[in-house]
């Protein structure tokens, strides 16, 4: 007959589901920040396609992209100053607690 084990790290399981958690929703928030500057920097620098637009038309939708662009840069760094915020603070209370 063998002895099951005791685990000295199970009271802090529910610390670790709560680490993986938030590192998982971190990596998202950093991949979702990464996508949208992508997308906002090519948004911002690709010319608007006017073809069968008048002048009028066209300037609306080259000021429209350039605005949209301009909003998706800036929530794609927001998001990646937020996740980056986020790690960081993670990693020293993990330090703070290991010490």
């Amino acid at each position: 007959m063998q002895h099951e084990g005791t685990d000295t790290k199970a009271p802090k399981s529910a610390e670790g589901l709560t680490r993986a958690a938030l590192l998982g929703l971190c990596g998202g928030i950093l991949l979702g920040g990464l996508f949208l500057l992508g997308v906002g920097f090519k948004t911002r620098l690709s010319p608007a396609d006017c073809t069968g637009l008048s002048e009028m038309e066209c300037s609306f939708k080259r000021d429209a992209e350039q605005e949209m662009g301009r909003m998706q840069v800036i929530m794609g760094a927001g998001l990646l100053a937020l996740g980056a915020a986020v790690v960081v603070l993670m990693r020293s209370r993990a330090r703070a607690a290991s010490s």
